[in-house]
């Protein structure tokens, strides 16, 4: 019984991730008819002996996205050294984004590893649990930026295009004003009451109720008393936003068409809302690479560059993964 219930809950998921997919794909398909593909190898020929610097602008992202991370665990016992942070963000990243589970099936290994170094598990929980709300208002914030600029980058914008853009922040910044907002009340019991009453509460989370109720604690006590350090996080994390920039400057450069730093941070920050879309897809298949040639089209950069502009970012997405992934297998 426990397996049927399992997979009549999950089919809905893997239904919605299918239908995203597909049509991700045919979307993709008419766009890539479009492309030059010899103007394209040829740019990617031009700069092939520098593809190396890809890796750089990303590399101090995550060491951003670290430091934020670091400031909640500021004074926690047993937290690890900002070297060995970094590596096991890296690896549970590199999980969340290969696993089709909302981008989240990275978060128990980072907690697992975080308990088997000493820190406690309501503390390893509650540091995840708003880091990953950091995430997303910082993302609110990066895009809202790029949101201003784009009137002077990019004069007589369609309106259609505009509203839309709007319409997406303002639903990435509801949900993720509601998830903060949810953290000062309980999340973890009041989920756990919620699927008891539902007749959908796992043997193993109901014995757990006493650990969730130490998790929603954590949770609590930070938001009273530690509201410096998640300001902190907040601008940590906007940082790594804003490094993941440049990482569109250095793509282009590569390619022999060098694009202005407003420019980059505008596509960069239209393309991670197109991609949160695709949040549900692993490594957001199809919906990530459609949109950077949609969003190539819509700043005159045409389709071959946007093509090649995807193509590049997915390389650098391959090399931090693999180190991810090797990370993941040498954490003991």
């Amino acid at each position: 019984m426990t397996g049927e219930s399992s997979n009549a809950e999950t089919a809905p998921m893997r239904r919605w991730n299918l239908l995203v997919l597909a049509v991700a794909a045919v979307v993709l398909f008419f766009l890539l008819r479009g492309i030059d593909w010899d103007t394209l190898l040829s740019c990617f020929w031009r700069g092939a002996r520098y593809w190396p610097l890809l890796l750089v602008p990303y590399a101090f992202s995550c060491l951003f996205w670290t430091l934020s991370w670091k400031s909640l665990l500021a004074g926690v016992p047993g937290a690890p050294g900002l070297r060995r942070l970094f590596l096991l963000r890296l690896a549970g990243e590199s999980l969340n984004q290969l696993t089709p589970a909302a981008s989240l099936g990275g978060e128990p290994f980072k907690a697992l590893r975080l308990h088997a170094l000493g820190v406690s598990w309501p503390s390893a929980t509650a540091s995840l649990v708003i880091h990953k709300a950091l995430m997303a208002a910082s993302l609110v914030l990066y895009i809202v930026l790029a949101l201003a600029l784009v009137p002077s980058v990019l004069p007589g914008l369609p309106p259609a295009v505009v509203w839309f853009s709007y319409l997406g922040t303002s639903t990435l910044a509801t949900g993720a004003a509601a998830f903060l907002l949810l953290q000062r009340h309980n999340p973890c019991s009041l989920f756990v009451r919620l699927l008891t009453r539902w007749g959908a509460c796992p043997a193993f989370l109901k014995v757990r109720l006493p650990e969730c109720a130490a998790v929603d604690a954590a949770l609590a006590e930070f938001h009273r008393s530690h509201t410096g350090a998640g300001l902190r996080a907040l601008a940590w994390y906007l940082a790594g936003w804003l490094c993941h920039a440049g990482e569109v400057c250095v793509i282009f450069w590569l390619m022999g068409h060098p694009v202005d730093l407003d420019l980059a941070l505008c596509l960069d920050a239209l393309a991670q809302l197109v991609a949160a879309l695709g949040f549900m897809v692993p490594v957001s298949l199809g919906v990530q690479d459609g949109g950077n040639i949609l969003l190539s089209l819509g700043f005159k950069l045409g389709s071959t560059l946007g093509a090649g502009f995807s193509i590049l970012r997915r390389f650098r997405e391959g090399c931090w993964l693999l180190l991810g992934l090797l990370a993941a297998a040498g954490e003991k």
